[in-house]
């Protein structure tokens, strides 16, 4: 392509941030994507190695990391039994074009799909689901949970009776129906995923295969820097920063040209910012109540770093004690509630930490210490009100 059209370098970024592109949803970007399919699956092979999947009705770019973080899941979902639900869920509906079933199918699904576990004596345990009384209760809230992610990601659609009606009592059924998207919803694997016993050997599996699909560290670095919101020297294997260091002006000139991007690169912290946030997307400082707290208390952890109350490691991270966060959030509320909105006001101290801390952690930003304070790192303090705005995950 000798000329980068609007159009093309929007199918990039949909497709990058996006879980998918479905044609019924905006189907203008459907036949963009469609239109530019040979020059995308190039692009996105020889900067990612990442695959290109482009069915009749949806798009969507197979992109996945090798680091696991804790914000990788699904935040709706609040126990491990969600997840093996989910994925009973999805057998159900292998095979399923549009077909109509009820709440009472998948039920049965989930009865018989359930895995075994392993008891002591080495022999596998049936586990038995059961959707009434007290247990019941909670496995039909979490099936709940589970077919309103379906719904919200078009893998099922509720025809006839609201999902909550099952929450109440197993006899309150709804009438649903298959989208035909549930088959494609997991990448395919090019190994076998059932010799996995843990996440650790699934990612043995990937590494051992990427080695022989030519994953090179360009490709490796690419994959972080527009997939997670900040990469960390520590973090980096063998001599992945100094790559940085050497070709960053590269991918500088990559990111401002296809993305609008800025790379910014520091002692022990590279990053992507924009320059302006594009609509609906996932950005940080973004325009929101947690995210402007979570500015201010960084801001504030700045501000005694300047006037030297506390002092940063070797690596530019800062060690907050209970005692640290605690006075800062009450500095906060003496000096910012006035403009914050009703929700946090009614929110304890307490309530503003956990706030503040699982809005840190989500963004890569912060770990947390046992003596239940945090470790800050050093991006963190860069942001205020006024600076650049940091690419968020994909959805």
């Amino acid at each position: 392509m000798k000329k980068l059209t609007d159009e093309y370098l929007e199918c990039i970024q949909r497709l990058l941030d996006d879980f998918w592109v479905l044609r019924f949803e905006n189907e203008e970007l459907f036949f963009y994507i469609r239109q530019y399919e040979h020059e995308l699956r190039t692009y996105f092979k020889d900067t990612f190695r990442f695959k290109l999947v482009v069915g009749s009705d949806f798009a969507k770019l197979e992109k996945f990391q090798l680091t696991p973080h804790p914000d990788m899941g699904i935040e709706v979902f609040k126990e491990n039994k969600d997840y093996v639900f989910f994925f009973c869920l999805l057998a159900f509906l292998e095979g399923k074009t549009t077909q109509q079933f009820t709440i009472s199918d998948v039920c049965e699904a989930i009865v018989s799909y359930f895995p075994e576990r392993i008891g002591s004596d080495g022999l596998p345990e049936t586990t038995l689901i059961t959707w009434k009384e007290a247990e019941g209760y909670y496995n039909r809230l979490s099936l709940i949970r589970v077919l309103k992610e379906a719904e919200r990601r078009h893998l099922i659609i509720v025809v006839d009776r609201e999902l909550d009606g099952f929450r109440n009592s197993d006899s309150n059924d709804a009438l649903l129906k298959s989208t035909g998207l549930g088959k494609y919803f997991i990448r395919n694997f090019g190994f076998d995923i059932t010799k996995a016993n843990s996440l650790d050997d699934v990612i043995s599996m990937q590494t051992d295969q990427e080695k022989g699909l030519g994953i090179e560290t360009k490709h490796k670095m690419y994959r972080r820097l527009f997939l997670e919101p900040v990469m960390y020297k520590d973090e980096a294997q063998g001599l992945e920063f100094d790559y940085l260091r050497t070709y960053g002006h590269h991918i500088g000139d990559h990111a401002d040209k296809y993305y609008d991007m800025n790379f910014e690169l520091y002692l022990n912290t590279a990053m992507l910012t924009r320059r302006t946030s594009r609509r609906n997307e996932f950005t940080f400082p973004a325009d929101n109540a947690e995210s402007n707290l979570v500015v201010q208390f960084a801001s504030e952890v700045r501000s005694l770093y300047i006037d030297e109350s506390i002092n940063p490691s070797a690596n530019g991270n800062i060690s907050l004690s209970v005692a640290h966060i605690e006075g800062i959030v009450r500095t906060l509320i003496e000096q910012k509630s006035s403009k914050w909105t009703a929700t946090l006001k009614a929110q304890s101290v307490h309530e503003l930490i956990m706030t503040i801390t699982k809005f840190l952690l989500k963004w890569n930003l912060a770990r947390p210490l046992d003596d239940g304070g945090l470790m800050l790192y050093d991006a963190a303090v860069r942001f205020d009100e006024k600076n650049n705005i940091l690419k968020g995950l994909s959805s």
